[in-house]
C-alpha cells in the first residue's frame, strides 16, 4: 500500500490530473455555453412562433369584426327599407279605406229617403247628449259615494 501523502513521484500525475480535470471543465464550460445559446434561439424561435401567431388571430379578429360591422350595416339599412315599405302600405290602406268609406257613406245616402236620414241623425245626437248627462250624473254619484264612506 502507499502512503496517503506522497509527494514525490506523485506530483507529475497530479499536474497531469488537474490538467485533464482543467480540460474537462474547459470542455463543459464550453458545452454548457452552446447549450445556453441553443435554448435561448429555442426560446426566442418559441417567442417569435407566439407573436406570429397572436398577430394572425389579431388580424383574423379584425377581420370578423368588419365583417360583422358589415352584416350589421346591411341589416340595418334593411330594416330600414321594410320600415319605409310598411310606412307606404300603411298610408296606402288607410286612403284605400277612407275611399271605401266614402264610397260607402254616398251609397248609403242614395239608398236612405233624405227624411229617414235626418231622422236617424237626429237620434244619434239625442243618444250621445243623453249618454253625456248619464256620464256626468254617475260622476257626481260616485263623488257623493266617496264622501259618504270616507265620513263613516
Amino acid at each position: 500500500m502507499r502512503p496517503l501523502r506522497d509527494t514525490g513521484p506523485l506530483v507529475p500525475k497530479e499536474n497531469t490530473i488537474i490538467a485533464e480535470l482543467q480540460t474537462t471543465i474547459s470542455s463543459l464550460k464550453e458545452e454548457s455555453s452552446r447549450q445556453q445559446l441553443a435554448a435561448e434561439r429555442r426560446l426566442q424561435d418559441v417567442i417569435q412562433k407566439f407573436e406570429d401567431e397572436k398577430q394572425q388571430l389579431i388580424r383574423d379578429n379584425d377581420q370578423a369584426i368588419k365583417a360583422l360591422q358589415d352584416e350589421l350595416e346591411t341589416r340595418s339599412n334593411q330594416v330600414r327599407s321594410a320600415e319605409k315599405k310598411l310606412h307606404h302600405k300603411e298610408l296606402e290602406a288607410q286612403e284605400q279605406i277612407m275611399y271605401i268609406r266614402q264610397e260607402y257613406e254616398t251609397k248609403f245616402k242614395g239608398l236612405m229617403p233624405a227624411s229617414l236620414r235626418q231622422e236617424l241623425e237626429d237620434t244619434i245626437s239625442s243618444l250621445k247628449s243623453q249618454v253625456n248627462f248619464l256620464q256626468k250624473r254617475a260622476s257626481i254619484l260616485q263623488e257623493e259615494l266617496t264622501t259618504y264612506q270616507s265620513r263613516r
